[in-house]
């Protein structure tokens, strides 16, 4: 069923959140890796290290405080004052935009 538009949403393959079994695996993964590189036997002690690592980089100190102290709030302006310039795309091109619009 539908309104006569294309790709109307609803479920597709693939779409959507994977399972937690999935990020859990992975996780481990991470974390063993982690002990190896470090050569530490507890996942904590590897975490500190590799916080110790982050640190010594500026983008490193900006992850971490982000995730500390949480990340400012981002201001993000939505006014488009300028249209496109399409004056080089034939009259083909043009029609095949607006028929994907539909």
């Amino acid at each position: 069923m539908g309104d006569g538009r294309k790709k109307n949403g609803g479920a597709r393959k693939g779409a959507g959140r994977k399972p937690k079994a999935d990020e859990h695996k992975t996780t481990e993964i991470f974390k063993i890796a982690l002990r190896e590189i470090y050569d530490v036997k507890t996942d904590d002690d590897a975490k500190k290290e590799f916080t110790k690592d982050l640190l010594k980089f500026s983008r490193g100190q900006l992850f971490i405080a982000e995730h500390l102290f949480g990340k400012p709030k981002e201001n993000v302006d939505l006014n488009v004052s300028k249209r496109p310039d399409l004056s080089h795309l034939t009259t083909d091109e043009l029609r095949d935009l607006l028929d994907n619009d539909e």
